[in-house]
């Protein structure tokens, strides 16, 4: 089954998790960890973007972040690809370096934003790489910023998580630091949405279904069910004012514009010519107008197999091409 598409819209809060391919340590030495950092932060400088936490593990990190007009997928690429090129070169090797796409949750601010900080400033200790006492001076989370240890230029928006503690700077880092001891026997795993993570785990879930309760729920979203309901609800709004497609015929349309490929050569032709242009047919028609990848796959006369293909495909695609599906319908 095809990956969804990522929810992103300006001042919405993510929860990115990357892993290494085959999770491997990619982030092992000092200077590999450093180096991964300097990227966030040099994106960070040049976007809207805001950090609210982040931890580097040996073979994975976390990024607590808040859109602004800069896309996630943009400053995500960005961020990444410096890296890979970084840590290839350093050590004489080519190839991906993530394991696949990097994971992001939307997550519904008021109700997550300061258990995930948590969350994220207590992996390295959850992990057993240090002790709760050497939190404080540990250089690979965010937490070391917001206690005022760290010398170096932030990462962190401070201020604004301080905000969340108190008005005073140091009752602020008090009550802060409070919280963070709070969350060592918390056993939440926040690494996903879906209805069981966001219905408080399993049993209230069922207690609620007992109720009468049915929360609308998405794998993509961490949050209650009337945030996902608005959520979606906005998106598919916001679909049907930026997309004016009527159907398949003005999908192909618009490719052939865009493209310089005839519209019969794009449902049947499969030479190289034709190949993103294939793939983003397939996107489209996924995504805004809810055809099945079996419907698509017959338009085109491929499998089943081979249409849920060039949809991950295009997903990369979509992802790395900024405004690629925007400058199509223009």
């Amino acid at each position: 089954m095809p990956r969804q598409a990522r929810i992103d819209y300006p001042g919405a809060l993510h929860h990115v998790i990357g892993r290494g391919i085959e999770r491997k340590k990619i982030f092992e030495a000092e200077r590999e960890k450093a180096a991964f950092l300097e990227r966030v932060q040099m994106q960070i400088k040049k976007s809207s973007m805001q950090c609210y936490a982040w931890c580097v593990m040996d073979n994975h990190f976390h990024l607590l972040l808040q859109t602004g007009k800069t896309r996630l997928s943009e400053f995500m690429r960005r961020v990444l690809t410096g890296y890979a090129i970084y840590y290839n070169r350093v050590n004489n090797r080519t190839g991906h370096l993530f394991q696949n796409r990097y994971k992001s949750i939307l997550c519904e601010k008021d109700e997550y934003l300061l258990p995930l900080i948590r969350y994220i400033h207590l992996n390295p200790v959850k992990a057993g790489s240090i002790s709760l006492e050497k939190l404080d001076d540990y250089k690979w989370t965010g937490h070391r910023e917001v206690v005022g240890k760290s010398k170096d230029g932030g990462i962190l928006s401070k201020e604004e998580v301080l905000r969340y503690f108190g008005e005073k700077e140091r009752e602020a880092k008090k009550r802060y630091t409070e919280f963070i001891k709070e969350g060592i026997g918390e056993k939440t795993n926040y690494e996903g949405g879906g209805l069981i993570r966001s219905g408080g785990g399993l049993e209230s879930v069922l207690q609620g279904r007992r109720a009468g309760i049915r929360e609308m729920f998405d794998e993509r979203i961490l949050g209650s069910g009337e945030f996902v309901e608005e959520v979606l609800g906005e998106l598919e709004e916001k679909s049907r004012e930026d997309v004016k497609v009527g159907g398949i015929e003005e999908i192909l349309e618009k490719l052939s514009k865009k493209y310089g490929i005839k519209e019969k050569e794009i449902l049947r032709s499969r030479t190289r010519r034709t190949s993103e242009v294939r793939k983003i047919f397939v996107y489209m028609g996924h995504i805004y107008l809810g055809k099945s990848l079996a419907e698509l796959g017959r338009e085109m006369g491929i499998s089943n197999v081979a249409a849920a293909k060039a949809m991950r495909m295009a997903e990369e695609l979509v992802d790395s091409k900024q405004n690629i599906i925007e400058d199509i319908l223009k």
